[in-house]
C-alpha cells in the first residue's frame, strides 16, 4: 500500500512538473533564426540518422534555444523524447510547447492524444519503477516482528520463572506443638515438606494442620467496678470566673493554645474580654482570621498602658 502510494505521488509530482513547464509564458522570438540557417538543427538531424539519440536530443534542445517558435523542431523533439528516449516528461513538454504556438486544429487534436499517450506511459512505467529503499525497509519490519516475539517469549518464561520462585520461597506454616503425654512436655512437629522438594524425592506433601482458635479467657470478678474511661477532649480548659487578671506592664509574648479565641485571651490579661481588639491590631500580619487562631501562632500582648 505504501509503494502505491508512494508510485501515485512520484506520477503526481512528474505530470505537475510537465504541465508548469508547459505553462510558462511563451519564448522570445526577438533573436529567432530559422531552421535552415540553425546549425545545431543540422547535427540534431545528422545524429538522428546515426542513431545516436541521446546526442541528438541534445542538439534539438541547443536548436530550440536558438528557435524557441519552431513548431517542426518542437514536435520531432517531442517523437524523439517518446518514442526512443522513452522520456515522457519531456515529450510531455514539447507537445504543449507545439499546441501553445497555434498550429492547425488536425496537429492539435494530434497532439493532444500523443500527450495523453505519454501520460500513460509514463505513469506505467513509474509503477514498475522499484522504489529506493522498499526491500530495505521491509526487511527492517520483519526484523522487528521477529524482536517483538521474541520478547513476547522472554516475557512468558521471565513469569513462569517469577511463579517457580514464589513457590520454592513461600516460609510453610508452622504446625502446633503436639503434646506426648497429659501435663507432660509438648513434642514439635516438623514442617511440611514444599512441594517441588517432596517430589522430587518422590514422597506425598504433608498435610497443613489448621490451627484450632483459642478463646481469650474471662475476666474473674472481684467485685470492684472499674469506671469508664473520661472521654477525650482536644479543647484548652477556658478561663476560670474571677481569675485576677494579668495586667501587663510591658509587652509579653503568647503562644496560642487550642480553644483560645481573642476575647478569651483579652480577659486573661487585661480582664476585659471587649479589649480583644487591642491585641487583633498588634497581631493582624499574624492572625489571618480573628475567628479563628491558628494553634501555635506566638502573639505579641501589649503592655497595659498602651492600650
Amino acid at each position: 500500500m505504501m509503494h502505491a502510494v508512494f508510485m501515485r505521488r512520484i506520477f503526481s509530482a512528474a505530470v505537475a512538473l510537465a504541465f508548469a513547464l508547459a505553462a510558462c509564458d511563451p519564448p522570445n522570438e526577438t533573436h529567432s533564426i530559422s531552421d535552415d540557417r540553425n546549425p545545431w538543427l543540422k547535427k540534431a538531424e545528422i545524429e538522428m540518422q546515426r542513431r545516436n539519440y541521446s546526442g541528438a536530443a541534445e542538439f534539438y534542445e541547443k536548436a530550440l534555444q536558438l528557435n524557441p517558435a519552431s513548431m517542426p523542431m518542437h514536435w520531432a523533439a517531442a517523437m524523439l523524447y517518446e518514442q526512443h528516449l522513452k522520456d515522457f516528461p519531456s515529450a510531455i513538454f514539447h507537445y504543449q510547447r507545439f499546441v501553445a504556438l497555434k498550429p492547425e486544429p488536425a496537429r492539435v487534436k494530434m497532439a493532444n492524444e500523443f500527450i495523453e499517450r505519454a501520460k500513460y506511459s509514463l505513469a506505467a512505467g513509474l509503477a514498475h519503477t522499484p522504489v529506493e529503499g522498499a526491500s530495505e525497509f521491509q526487511q527492517v519490519q520483519q526484523q522487528n516482528k521477529a524482536l517483538q516475539e521474541q520478547v513476547e517469549q522472554l516475557r512468558q518464561a521471565l513469569r513462569a520463572a517469577e511463579m517457580r520462585l514464589a513457590n520454592l520461597t513461600q516460609p510453610p506454616a508452622m504446625p502446633p506443638a503436639e503434646p506426648t503425654e497429659p501435663g507432660g512436655p509438648s513434642r514439635p512437629v516438623a514442617p511440611p515438606r514444599a512441594p517441588a522438594v517432596a517430589q522430587q524425592q518422590g514422597i506425598a506433601p504433608a498435610p497443613i494442620p489448621v490451627p484450632v482458635p483459642v478463646a481469650p479467657p474471662v475476666p474473674q470478678n472481684t467485685g470492684a467496678v472499674t469506671p469508664p474511661p473520661a472521654p477525650a477532649t482536644n479543647a484548652a480548659p477556658a478561663v476560670t470566673a474571677g481569675t485576677k487578671p494579668i495586667n501587663p506592664t510591658k509587652t509579653q509574648r503568647y503562644t496560642v493554645k487550642r480553644g483560645d479565641t481573642l476575647a478569651a485571651i483579652a480577659d486573661k490579661y487585661y480582664g476585659d474580654r471587649n479589649a480583644w481588639m487591642q491585641i487583633y491590631k498588634a497581631n493582624k500580619s499574624a492572625i489571618p482570621n480573628k475567628d479563628r487562631l491558628l494553634v501555635g501562632t506566638v502573639l505579641t500582648i501589649p503592655a497595659r498602658g498602651s492600650r
